[in-house]
């Protein structure tokens, strides 16, 4: 078999440079290990354009935001289903500290954060707001688990996925191209999440496996939240009195069970966050892909150019995701230049 592109791994990152690569016209195959529990199937998917305690809005945040917007509109016309789910995120502040650091912010800063944020309108009680907050607007959150189905039934509409387990030490390369077992393809790009930091031909990278405990909860007389809540932890409503948690950013040895202490750590980010009982249905851990600082790093290997990396999007994954997806294809397919800050060739690691 004979293709342009071996993608392996059809988690976010496999599964938005698929997309881009069929969008320029090109062939692709995704190969992947059908995992039920993997970290883009258990992400909450959240959209945040102001994160943390400092608040930053990072440079070129509103291009990649609006790409991104774009991109899941476009894949939600295609296949006549909602992906994306347009939310406010009620942003509760956790001191007198973190809302004095907010009211400077807003004071110094330019023009730019007007754009997302409106004042806070919330009950206390049921929930605790004793330094107030605002609302979050242009955040929401992606239903990855689904927009990962809808694009694994057209990689098989197109015969374009098989379940595998990938060996980098399988590969063969060539002088114009790759082979793996019968399939020959001009570049294969590894996209295996936290799996990626024992590939030989990417160990070097400060890939760090970071495990996250998001747990299901029922809260019933909660059912008119539409908004998603966070203050250190948070809730993402599903409608119906049920509600997503999250989450725990755990380091140290990679544990993939879910633990006692990660449950109940969400549960007392919970307990910051609302006065009503909760009742847990599900318990779930992932291991996340994450590198140096948040950063994201992708392209071809310094010395093997028939080799490129696009992995470690972390948890801002759904949200740089596809902008970075579209750098990476025009890179491929056309030779365009990456962003130096993000091009894998030119880190000092």
């Amino acid at each position: 078999m004979k293709t342009d592109f071996l993608i392996v791994g059809q988690g976010l990152a496999g599964s938005l440079i698929a997309w881009h690569l069929i969008e320029a016209g090109k062939r692709v195959l995704v190969v992947d290990r059908d995992e039920p529990e993997t970290s883009s199937k258990v992400s909450a998917g959240l959209v945040t354009p102001l994160a943390g305690s400092r608040f930053h809005l990072p440079e070129g945040l509103e291009d990649r935001l609006d790409y991104a917007r774009g991109f899941y509109w476009r894949i939600e016309e295609e296949a006549k289903k909602e992906f994306f789910h347009h939310r406010r995120i009620a942003r509760l502040f956790r001191s007198e500290d973190e809302a004095s650091y907010w009211r400077e912010r807003v004071a110094s800063e330019d023009s730019r954060y007007e754009r997302f944020h409106a004042p806070l309108r919330i009950d206390t009680p049921p929930f605790i707001a004793p330094f107030g907050g605002f609302e979050m607007r242009d955040g929401g959150w992606l239903d990855v688990a689904a927009f990962l189905e809808h694009t694994r039934t057209m990689l098989l509409e197109r015969a374009s996925y098989a379940i595998a387990r990938f060996d980098a030490g399988d590969l063969e390369i060539r002088t114009g191209g790759v082979l793996w077992k019968n399939v020959e393809a001009s570049v294969v790009i590894f996209c295996e999440g936290w799996r990626g930091a024992g590939n030989r031909f990417f160990d070097w990278v400060p890939l760090r496996p970071s495990p996250g405990d998001i747990l299901d909860l029922e809260i019933p007389s909660l059912t008119n939240e539409q908004r998603v809540v966070n203050k250190g932890g948070w809730l993402l409503p599903l409608g119906q009195g049920r509600f997503r948690a999250g989450s725990t950013y755990l380091h140290g040895p990679v544990e993939v069970e879910p633990s006692p202490s990660g449950r109940d750590e969400v549960l007392a980010k919970i307990s910051g966050i609302t006065t009503l009982e909760v009742q847990m249905t599900g318990h779930r851990r992932a291991i996340r892909p994450t590198i140096r600082r948040s950063q994201v790093f992708i392209g071809r290997h310094p010395s093997l150019s028939r080799i490129a990396f696009f992995n470690g999007l972390g948890s801002k994954g759904v949200l740089n995701g596809p902008w970075h997806a579209k750098r990476l294809a025009a890179h491929l397919v056309g030779g365009e230049a990456l962003p130096p800050e993000c091009d894998l060739a030119l880190q000092p690691f």
